[in-house]
């Protein structure tokens, strides 16, 4: 979706499902210090977080520790937390779907920058100010190696499941009309075909959830979601990206070459799908389920974790969904600030192992969870009092690394 910085959607070619004032535009609310810091850094990766929680004010009262659950979901005992009257669910809703489109089109054109300020400046001329359309071309991009078939790495065109007609994943079943942009004799940018202000796959797959979501009452629903996702990323022109992660290409691999059922075709490379931009989906599933004060903590950790589930196939992105989603809930629940950094240090220390680390300069990590998840929490740390979600969101962007 196209977003100025005043909150207005300018359109897009794709369809799409926005939260939208009367006047038909996307506006932060008055509680954006909330709920649209939450959504935001979900979908910039390890620094989306941190605008979310920062930013809300709310807190979490009783982050429940987590334990190893024999079932696929995360199993995390919370009591219920207790609502404040004050609270304006919708409003704080519509604030973080602002944020979160807003972080994830805004880091678009620095995604994968690894030399930091320096390689942006480069590029662009100056820091990141506002939207801004990604570069056609991008010197180091590893596009080029990437495999059209399914995980990681890969020589051009080569098919390692099957295509004996000769067709491939990128091109063909998904992302169709940009298997060309994936030559190894190019090095283009992961999101060369965005205009500016426009979503990346992962942000536009979040609307898919969304509609997921309200057709079926308001309760995320697996098989739902997952017709819904097959049918949007083989559809052309369904979105404008050009890359799709690992993830992706070995899901459509397994269905279209292996002919799996698509409950059996999230995978794992062991390499390139734990990793941060896993959360964004369950983030959607958190807020929603947590929006229905009748659902408990319980529930809200087990559905991030069946979302994250849907198309990707982690233990490790399933446990951290399930705990990052009861941060959600929390966060857009309760309003004493005070909660939110007994939350968050909670979080970190479930999540991973270490206490939080807010003195720590903003660090720019690989998509990775065991070292972006961490650095995001810090990053929540450190630029939560600031209270600037904007302000946060360019910080964001104009450290580079895996921020979208």
């Amino acid at each position: 979706a196209v977003v100025t910085s005043d909150g207005s959607a300018e359109g897009s070619k794709t369809d799409q499902t926005s939260t939208k004032t009367s006047s038909g535009k996307l506006q932060p609310s008055a509680h954006i210090d909330t709920a649209a810091a939450v959504l935001f850094m979900v979908a910039i990766g390890y620094y989306i977080i941190m605008v979310f929680s920062l930013f809300s004010k709310k807190g979490a009262k009783g982050m429940a520790s987590s334990s190893s659950a024999a079932s696929s979901s995360s199993s995390i005992n919370a009591a219920k937390p207790q609502s404040s009257p004050s609270i304006d669910m919708e409003d704080r809703l519509r604030g973080a779907l602002w944020a979160f489109f807003a972080g994830d089109a805004l880091s678009a054109p620095t995604h994968w920058y690894y030399s930091g300020l320096r390689q942006i400046v480069g590029d662009y001329g100056h820091e990141i100010r506002d939207y801004t359309k990604p570069r056609y071309h991008l010197q180091g991009s590893i596009l080029n190696k990437s495999n059209l078939n399914g995980g990681g790495r890969s020589s051009y065109g080569s098919n390692k499941v099957g295509g004996a007609d000769g067709t491939t994943i990128i091109g063909d079943i998904i992302n169709h009309g940009k298997k060309d942009l994936w030559d190894p004799k190019e090095q283009i940018h992961y999101h060369a075909t965005l205009e500016k202000g426009e979503n990346t796959l992962e942000v536009e797959l979040a609307r898919v959830l969304m509609k997921s979501i309200v057709a079926t009452d308001g309760k995320f629903d697996a098989d739902h979601f997952r017709q819904a996702y097959i049918d949007f990323m083989t559809t052309p022109g369904s979105h404008n990206d050009t890359y799709a992660s690992t993830a992706h290409r070995m899901f459509f691999a397994n269905m279209v070459f292996r002919k799996l059922d698509p409950v059996d075709c999230p995978d794992n490379d062991s390499h390139n799908v734990d990793t941060i931009d896993g959360v964004v989906l369950p983030t959607i599933a958190a807020l929603g389920t947590a929006a229905n004060l009748q659902n408990s903590m319980q529930d809200v950790a087990v559905t991030s974790s069946k979302c994250a589930a849907v198309t990707r196939k982690s233990r490790q992105l399933e446990q951290t969904s399930g705990l990052w989603g009861q941060y959600i809930a929390n966060s857009i629940r309760e309003s004493d600030e005070t909660f939110v950094s007994n939350s968050l240090a909670e979080l970190s220390k479930q999540a991973t192992g270490h206490s939080l680390r807010p003195d720590e300069a903003d660090q720019m990590t690989a998509c990775y969870l065991g070292s972006s998840f961490p650095a995001l929490l810090n990053t929540i740390a450190r630029h939560g009092p600031e209270q600037n979600v904007w302000n946060a969101l360019l910080v964001n962007t104009n450290v580079g690394g895996e921020n979208v």
